[in-house]
C-alpha cells in the first residue's frame, strides 16, 4: 500500500523568493495484482517508438538556437500518440513548431500560435489562433486532416475601430457578414474547454525525462483495479461539478517520485481556480486536505519534487516527498512543468488518460 508522507505546507514567501496507451507501446513487464494492492512497475519501463525521435529533436533544437526554451506533448491528431510541440520563446512573433511520429518517422506539421503558445479546443479538435491589433481582430481555427494541419474557419472583426470612424466589417472565411451571423458562427467555440499548449515543460534533464518517459505511461503502470477506481472518482467529480465542469480538467502526475501518479483535478482556468489532489492508498483513492494553485494549475519542480503556485504576494510551496522540506531553503532545479490541465474532465478525457 502506498504510504504518503505528511504534506508539508510551506509558509507564503515574498515575490522575491527563489523559484524559478498506444499502438506503439511495448512493456518490459506488467503490473501484478492481488486482492489488496498493486505492485507497480516503473513508468520508464513502458516504451514508445516516438520517444527517441522526440528526444533527438529536442537535442537538435537546444543545440541550434537558445530561443527554444519550452516544449509540450499533446495528441493533436487523435491517434493516441502525442505530438511534440516546441516553443520558440515568448515574443509576440514566437510560434510553436509541431512534430508528429507516424509510419516510423518524425515529420513536421508546421507551426502554430503567437507568444510561443496556442489554444486547442479538444471538444472540436481545433487549434485556435487570434491576433489582436490596434482596433481589429484576426482569427482562425485549424484542424488536422489528411496528414496536415489546414484552415477550418477564418474570422475578422474591427469593431474596436468604431470610435475612429472606420467602416465596421465582420468577416467569416473572407466574406462580410452581419454581426448576428458572425456571433452565431463563433458562439459554439466561446465557452468550450480550451487547452493552452506549447510551454508545459522547460528544457532540463529531469523535465525532458519526465515528459518523454513518464508522463505518457501511467495507463501502462496502473493495474485494472486502480484504473477503475481512478475512472470512478473522476466521473463522480465531474458529476458533482455539473455545468461547472465545462472548463474543468485533470492530470495524472507523480508529485513525490514513487512511480505512482497523484490525480490533480483543476476546477477551471480563471485566476482564482484551484486544484484538488487525490492519491492512491492501495486500490482506493483518498483526497489531500486543501486546495492548491492558481489558474487551475500547479507549477511542479520535477528535479526537487516540490510543487508551488504564485500569487500577487509571492510563492507558496509544498512537498509530498520530503518531510523535512523547508520553503526558505528551496532552490529551483530548472526542470519545471505546469500540472493540472492535461485532459478534459469528460468521459473521453478520462478514458484517454488511462490507455
Amino acid at each position: 500500500m502506498k504510504s504518503l508522507k505528511p504534506l508539508i505546507l510551506a509558509a507564503l514567501l515574498t515575490a522575491t523568493a527563489a523559484a524559478g496507451g498506444c499502438s506503439d507501446t511495448k512493456s518490459n513487464s506488467s503490473p501484478t495484482e492481488d486482492s489488496s494492492e498493486v505492485q507497480n512497475i516503473s513508468p520508464e519501463d513502458i516504451l514508445f517508438k516516438w520517444q527517441k525521435p522526440y528526444q533527438d529533436k529536442l537535442d537538435e533544437v537546444k543545440s541550434a538556437d537558445s530561443a527554444y526554451d519550452a516544449f509540450d506533448l499533446f495528441d493533436l491528431t487523435g491517434d493516441g500518440n502525442p505530438e511534440l510541440i516546441i516553443s520558440q520563446g515568448t515574443e509576440r512573433t514566437s510560434v510553436c513548431e509541431i512534430y508528429t511520429f507516424e509510419g516510423g518517422a518524425l515529420s513536421s506539421l508546421g507551426t502554430a500560435g503567437f507568444d510561443g503558445t496556442f489554444d486547442y479546443l479538444p471538444e472540436f479538435g481545433l487549434i485556435r489562433e487570434e491576433y489582436h491589433g490596434d482596433g481589429f481582430l484576426l482569427g482562425k481555427f485549424r484542424q488536422y486532416e489528411g496528414g496536415e494541419i489546414t484552415d477550418f474557419l477564418t474570422y475578422s472583426d474591427n469593431s474596436e475601430s468604431a470610435s475612429s470612424g472606420a467602416s465596421i466589417k465582420h468577416e467569416i472565411n473572407g466574406e462580410e457578414v452581419l454581426l448576428p451571423d458572425y456571433d452565431a458562427t463563433l458562439a459554439q467555440y466561446v465557452d468550450t474547454l480550451t487547452m493552452h499548449l506549447g510551454r508545459k515543460y522547460t528544457f532540463g534533464d529531469d523535465s525532458e525525462n519526465y515528459a518523454l518517459r513518464r508522463a505518457e505511461s501511467w495507463g501502462g503502470v496502473l493495474g485494472s483495479k486502480r484504473k477503475a477506481a481512478c475512472k470512478k472518482k473522476l466521473l463522480e467529480i465531474a458529476d458533482e461539478l455539473g455545468e461547472d465542469k465545462k472548463d474543468a480538467a485533470f492530470e495524472l502526475c507523480d508529485l513525490n517520485g514513487d512511480d505512482t501518479p497523484e490525480i490533480i483535478v483543476s476546477s477551471g482556468s480563471v485566476t482564482d481556480a484551484a486544484c484538488t489532489i487525490y492519491y492512491f492508498s492501495g486500490n482506493e483513492i483518498e483526497q489531500l486536505d486543501g486546495e492548491y494553485g492558481r489558474y487551475g494549475r500547479l507549477l511542479f519542480d520535477i528535479g526537487s519534487l516540490v510543487f508551488y503556485s504564485e500569487s500577487e504576494t509571492g510563492f507558496t510551496y509544498w512537498s509530498l516527498a520530503d518531510s523535512d522540506f523547508s520553503a526558505d531553503k528551496y532552490k529551483s532545479s530548472g526542470s519545471i512543468m505546469e500540472a493540472g490541465r492535461r485532459f478534459p474532465l469528460t468521459s473521453t478525457g478520462i478514458d484517454a488518460s488511462l490507455v
